[in-house]
């Protein structure tokens, strides 16, 4: 799979990553990605050194994730069935 890190047409599909209490959300674009049956994140992951933390999604679920990981210079993927895989 190649990575995407730009948007491409109206839906966002850049992860955004947000320090919060104890860890990170994981939210997919600036805009809220849409979670039909048709079109959403299938999952996300968080990056963390060789370490990679995942959350399966489906659709009318949020695309958002929180991780509960204590690290620094994290990174993020995202996964449309559509569009592929999109890095934050």
């Amino acid at each position: 799979l190649i990575e995407k890190n730009i948007d491409e047409g109206m839906e966002k599909h850049t992860p955004v990553i947000e320090k919060i209490n104890g860890g990170y959300k994981v939210k997919i674009g600036s805009v809220p990605h849409p979670m039909e049956s048709a079109h959403y994140i299938e999952w996300i992951e968080l990056l963390v050194g060789e370490k990679v933390y995942r959350e399966y999604l489906a659709p009318g679920m949020a695309p958002e994730a929180e991780f509960c990981v204590e690290a620094e210079g994290v990174s993020a993927r995202a996964y449309c069935n559509i569009h592929g895989l999109w890095r934050g």
